[in-house]
């Protein structure tokens, strides 16, 4: 029995059978969990580029919003500088014409109450117009025998007929309606209101691009509903500011640079014409609105009354005359409502705009789960499938990305646009040439401030081991030996 089992065991030793399943059932095992292992890094690659492909749509969708609000409030400064031009040019033609129809007015009242003293003479060939009886000026502007009827005195420099006055306000009511200059008034403050829509709403508008980019460009899987602990996508922005917090009213003594938006490049008086800042003066405060003032004699009309005195004996004896001079008549007699002109309120951009709370920065977060829970319909996961969980199935994978609206120039290259800085003076806000570029979150100095990293974990419900680290740094210092408490990131 001993030499037989030694014989046995000497033929088995020797037999290979058998020996190629069990190296095939090694080798499958080995494969098999490479194919997994590869899977889950594949799915895990592809979940965290759709992600960020997410993140980056979002910040440059509201960049985008930024850029397309900005570039139309640029498009409303240059058509409200123009309207403003045409506005104040015929505010001007306007109070000229109140105070010269004005003019008219009290003309006939003093030639109707001359002619009623003149009536005190019995003989009806003394009370003849222009003859005996005459309103206006002699020709050195003064009375006297030689007062010329109907002829008065502008602004103590020029004599002025009243018929050519008469035919000049009805050519100029023809060609300067008040419907016109209604309809311009009207104009600047639509233009007004439209910019502060534009930047009152541009917030909510951000809000609305980045939820719409994120919702278009990344979504839960079919793994990620059969998980137990069902947790869904989130977003954040971080420290979105008002709008209004970038924008500032020009200031009245920035007239130049305004009327330089609609390409006026001369003084006041060569934009708008005689009278400019002198009776038509700018107010002082935000924006721009110039209103009539009644300085010395300027826009003034001055004219006498002039009657021969008779007596009666058996004929007729002149007496010499009487004249007096009448009250002028001044612009601001003439004052309505378009006299003070309807304010222009110009939007610019402050500095802080190309600062960190200028820019646009999208945080997106997802469930980082185990790529084979579907396998178990949402159970606990066993075996070789229990190694591919992370963080007991709580852990989240999330990206970041900024953006903010930059200008070109265009003297500048095609596609050369700059968001950092400070745009000059007089581009601002004249460029209309606007569109988002992508910002480097490193650079502290123009997109994120000290906390950025802190508050967006907080916000999207990611871990906190990562996010303390010098980010700014160049190379990363995370151990490979606690590589897997990082997974999500």
């Amino acid at each position: 029995m001993t030499a037989v089992l030694k014989q046995k065991m000497m033929e088995l030793g020797r037999d290979e059978s058998g020996v190629a399943f069990a190296f095939t059932v090694t080798v499958s095992l080995i494969i098999f969990l490479f194919g997994f292992a590869i899977y889950a890094c594949g799915e895990t690659v592809r979940q965290r580029i759709e992600l960020q492909n997410a993140a980056d749509a979002a910040a440059y969708s509201g960049a985008l919003v930024q850029a397309d609000t900005i570039s139309r409030v640029a498009v409303i400064n240059k058509a409200m500088a123009w309207n403003y031009v045409m506005m104040t040019r015929r505010q001007m033609d306007h109070i000229v014409g109140a105070w010269l129809l004005k003019v008219t007015e009290r003309w006939r009242h003093d030639c109707a109450v001359t002619a009623a003293a003149q009536q005190l003479c019995a003989c009806c060939w003394h009370k003849i117009e222009a003859v005996n009886w005459r309103v206006g000026v002699d020709a050195a502007g003064g009375a006297g025998e030689g007062i010329v009827h109907q002829l008065i005195r502008l602004n103590e420099s020029q004599n002025a007929g009243i018929p050519a006055i008469l035919g000049g306000l009805a050519e100029e009511a023809a060609r300067n309606p008040v419907p016109l200059l209604n309809s311009l008034r009207s104009c600047i403050a639509s233009m007004n209101q439209a910019e502060k829509e534009l930047i009152s709403g541009m917030k909510t508008r951000i809000e609305h691009a980045v939820e719409f980019a994120v919702n278009a460009n990344v979504s839960l899987t079919e793994n990620d509903r059969k998980t137990r602990e069902k947790r869904n996508i989130q977003w954040a922005l971080y420290e979105l500011q008002d709008a209004a917090r970038y924008f500032e009213a020009l200031q009245s003594d920035d007239e130049s640079r305004f009327l330089g938006f609609g390409d006026f490049s001369g003084s006041p008086v060569e934009t708008f014409g005689a009278g400019a800042n002198t009776w038509l003066t700018l107010a002082d405060g935000e924006g721009f609105q110039r209103n009539y003032r009644q300085t010395g004699n300027v826009l003034t009309a001055r004219w006498f009354t002039y009657n021969q005195i008779w007596w009666h004996a058996a004929v007729c004896h002149y007496a010499g005359f009487s004249a007096h001079a009448a009250p002028p008549v001044t612009g601001e007699q003439g004052r309505d409502a378009y006299y003070t002109g309807e304010k222009a309120s110009p939007m610019v951009l402050k500095s802080n705009f190309f600062q960190p709370d200028g820019a646009i920065v999208v945080g997106v977060s997802r469930p980082l789960n185990n790529p084979f829970a579907f396998i178990f319909g949402g159970g606990e996961q066993s075996g070789i499938y229990s190694a591919f969980n992370v963080g007991g199935g709580s852990q989240t994978m999330w990206g970041v990305s900024g953006a903010r609206a930059g200008y070109r120039l265009s003297d500048w290259k095609e596609g050369e646009y700059r968001n950092t800085g400070k745009i000059e003076d007089k581009d601002n806000l004249c460029v209309a040439d606007w569109d988002a570029l992508f910002l480097p979150l490193r650079d502290k100095k123009s997109t994120a401030g000290a906390g950025l990293l802190e508050d967006l974990a907080k916000k999207l419900g990611a871990s906190r081991s990562f996010v303390g680290r010098d980010y700014s740094s160049p190379y990363s210092n995370i151990e490979f030996s606690s590589a897997r408490e990082h997974l999500h990131h």
